[in-house]
């Protein structure tokens, strides 16, 4: 005759009791994961599946490689892709130097600094909708404020419809909406910098401008990463702003990827082409990223 074991029936329920409590951290996730599922991942395996494929008449064609091909070969491309280039390396060039002089001078803590950083923000809580036909606005050729102020330099000439004026209002009005952010998170970064570290870097002869590139920018290196991936897929991916302000003219002076895949999709109807458009845009961004983590390890490393 055998004998039951009193503890058998706890050390059950003190597993299932754990069990629980491991299951329970994903319970808590599953909301959130389901989202990400129905916005990110099932549109992107979507896209992928649609860049093989015509859409015609509502119904998938399987066209192989075709799109790709198609895209390649084609003059719009490279002309977007120079585009783009130009766009984005004006823009990230610009937004973080000014937003790195920005937050220099704003860590110096001026008299009104609160005051300063309220009205710093203004741009970057105006959508791109709203910041694109503000900038439109400022140099209409009949009544922009800017372009009529600029009439007497250039001659009367409409900036808007002049190839390298309308992508360098592009540029400048990108790079005011987004300096607010940018500006802050260099701020936060130079707020880590210790005072006695830049008092014994003077102390031992070193200049302003020595200590800026030798001590500061070492320090704030990883802030600095993460801004330049933060604009530049930015850059990249750009269009509410453009599409507002040049709508991607004049001609094809500011098509950029982003307006061409939108042109392809929502005014010609191609959208296994645009779809194209879109998983070369993702491996572009996802190679940038991949290139961010890469640096971030090795400064990990070192």
């Amino acid at each position: 005759m055998t004998t039951m074991n009193p503890i058998a029936p706890e050390k059950k329920r003190s597993n299932e009791k754990n069990w629980w409590k491991k299951i329970f951290h994903y319970q808590l996730l599953f909301p959130a994961l389901l989202l990400l599922v129905l916005i990110q991942v099932y549109p992107t395996l979507y896209t992928l599946n649609l860049s093989f494929n015509s859409l015609k008449g509502g119904k998938l064609k399987w066209v192989g490689l075709d799109n790709f091909i198609r895209l390649f070969n084609s003059f719009e491309l490279g002309n977007a892709l120079e585009k783009t280039a130009t766009y984005a390396g004006g823009y990230i060039i610009l937004v973080i130097v000014l937003g790195m002089c920005i937050a220099l001078l704003l860590n110096k803590r001026p008299l009104l600094a609160p005051l300063y950083l309220t009205i710093l923000f203004v741009p970057w809580v105006l959508s791109e909708v709203v910041s694109g036909t503000m900038w439109r606005w400022l140099f209409n050729q009949d009544y922009g404020i800017v372009q009529v102020a600029l009439n007497p330099f250039i001659n009367d000439t409409s900036l808007l419809a002049n190839k390298s004026g309308a992508m360098l209002i592009v540029i400048v009005s990108s790079v005011w909406r987004s300096i607010p952010f940018t500006s802050l998170l260099f701020l936060a970064a130079l707020q880590t910098v210790s005072t006695e570290i830049k008092e014994a870097a003077s102390l031992d002869g070193a200049s302003p401008w020595q200590s800026f590139w030798r001590i500061t920018i070492p320090i704030i290196s990883p802030t600095l990463l993460v801004v330049l991936l933060l604009n530049s897929i930015t850059g990249i991916n750009q269009l509410g702003l453009i599409l507002s302000t040049t709508g991607g003219g004049p001609g094809t002076a500011t098509t950029t990827t982003s307006v061409l895949l939108y042109r392809e999709a929502f005014k010609y109807g191609n959208f296994g082409a645009a779809a194209a458009i879109s998983v070369f845009m993702f491996i572009i961004n996802l190679v940038l990223t991949l290139i961010y983590i890469r640096v971030i390890k090795v400064e990990a490393e070192l």
